[in-house]
């Protein structure tokens, strides 16, 4: 008889005990939906399109060289769980397109209310870029598919009562939305060689850019991957002022 009242006592115990981490469980995976925050880095390439083509398509004198033209993106994302797949990424960012030219000779000047791109030919150019800073803002809403329960790397710190965790990234995610900033700077940038000596100049200037961009921005990603690709609807410089590009940009979020 003490034999089975002691099996009946080791059984509720173990009933119990399920039951409570069966509770705990379910509270951990309620507390992990919510709004948590991750710092991203937008690593990739930038270029412009002339009505849907490549300014090199036609040797115009502000194409650019796709290898050393890099995007750089700051980013502060929150990532909001509205229901089942579905998220939403937003926060603000920095970012900086290097529009580096593929003709080194090639200079940035302003004359009567034109940007102009003229040619040097006294100078060993060896470098001429043109660089313009953002600070932006986008939301894009995300379908994620699955999850990998390997150990991420990626550290999420949550709002109020929600959790601080590592891991459980989606095994495939994808989705599209917009974006809108406000430039906060722009230069070009040459470099030449006198006497053997390399040179560097920087010269701050609006160059009659627009001092807002929009756009639409993709972006997918499997397991601990993500890509993006960026596409500015409005265009680099002010309406008949300079030629008219879309900027784009596209590569690995980090």
């Amino acid at each position: 008889m003490k034999k089975l009242f002691t099996i009946a006592l080791v059984m509720l115990a173990i009933s119990y005990q399920t039951l409570a981490q069966d509770e705990a469980e379910d509270k951990k995976e309620k507390k992990s939906l919510g709004t948590h925050n991750h710092f991203n880095i937008d690593l990739g390439t930038n270029n412009y399109l002339q009505d849907g083509e490549f300014p090199n398509d036609n040797d115009a004198p502000y194409s650019v060289k796709p290898f050393g033209s890099w995007y750089v993106s700051l980013r502060s994302i929150n990532d909001t769980h509205i229901g089942g797949p579905l998220h939403l990424l937003w926060g603000p960012d920095v970012s900086w397109y290097n529009f580096k030219f593929e003709n080194e000779n090639i200079r940035l000047s302003k004359v009567n209310d034109q940007v102009i791109f003229s040619e040097v030919t006294d100078l060993d150019s060896k470098k001429s870029k043109l660089t313009v800073a953002y600070i932006n803002f986008s939301a894009v809403p995300m379908l994620k598919f699955g999850k990998d329960n390997r150990r991420s790397h990626r550290h999420h710190h949550c709002w109020g009562d929600w959790e601080y965790h590592t891991g459980n990234e989606s095994q495939f995610r994808i989705g599209a939305g917009a974006y809108a900033g406000y430039k906060i700077g722009s230069y070009t940038k040459t470099v030449i060689e006198d006497e053997g000596d390399k040179k560097k100049d920087r010269d701050k200037g609006s160059y009659y850019l627009n001092n807002f961009r929009y756009g639409v921005r993709v972006q997918a990603g499997f397991r601990g991957v993500d890509v993006f690709v960026n596409y500015d609807l409005n265009t680099l410089f002010v309406e008949n002022k300079g030629p008219e590009l879309n900027a784009f940009s596209f590569g690995v979020v980090l």
